[in-house]
């Protein structure tokens, strides 16, 4: 009887990752992948039943690497009525920066490419996207329910702050070979994104994003493809 093991796993959502990056879903192949892993088919699926099951788990991880972290430090403060701001600004800052990753851009086009022929999408969206609203959905609750946010639905409010945060990256996943934004720009965009935020949900906020600058004010052109 075969052992299945964590690091065997996790070596093969890292392949199976470099597969479906490089392939897409539908070309990329259960063979392609044990041909680089090594060992037989029967290895693959002794931890994962399908290439469905398999890409599910690989998106997911991504996500668990570079944003999770960030999820689970929201979720365990203690005293929500002093740290709704500072943890708000810190998870920002580091949803920011996996919107701008190389590896979440090629993720979300790949999954939008097969979103119309299979159920990639919805597999993609119910693992990654809507737990995130739900995380921080529950997050913005507790806040409103301690008093330092402006009662409303905590889930419609999620939702809103993703799309605002998203707002002026987001045009990025349209071009080909930008290049990469600086970190005080990208810390820039999480900041004017939590502003507005806060404004509209009259939240308490970090004393360094307590006033709207002048970026703030001004207009952001979509980023242009470099001739």
């Amino acid at each position: 009887m075969k052992v299945r093991t964590e690091a065997r796993r996790e070596a093969i959502l890292e392949i199976a990752s470099q597969v479906f990056l490089e392939f897409g879903f539908e070309r990329a192949s259960m063979a392609e992948i044990v041909r680089r892993i090594g060992g037989s088919k029967s290895t693959i699926y002794g931890y994962f039943p399908s290439k469905e099951a398999l890409f599910q788990a690989a998106t997911m991880a991504v996500g668990q690497r570079h944003v999770r972290p960030a999820f689970d430090a929201m979720l365990m403060e203690q005293d929500v009525s002093a740290g709704v701001g500072r943890r708000l600004d810190e998870f920002a800052r580091t949803l920011a920066a996996f919107i701008c990753s190389d590896q979440l851009i090629a993720i979300q086009r790949m999954v939008l490419a097969e979103a119309g022929r299979s159920d990639m999408g919805a597999l993609f969206y119910d693992a990654g996207p809507h737990q995130g609203v739900q995380d921080l959905g529950s997050f913005f609750s507790r806040a409103m329910d301690a008093g330092v946010m402006r009662y409303g639905d905590p889930y419609l409010a999620a939702r809103q702050f993703f799309s605002l945060l998203q707002a002026e990256l987001l045009p990025r996943w349209y071009y080909r070979n930008l290049p990469p934004l600086p970190p005080a720009e990208i810390q820039a965009c999480a900041d004017r994104a939590v502003n507005t935020f806060a404004r509209a949900y009259e939240m308490r906020r970090p004393e360094h994003l307590s006033a709207p600058s002048r970026e703030d004010r001004a207009p952001t052109a979509a980023p242009k493809e470099p001739s």
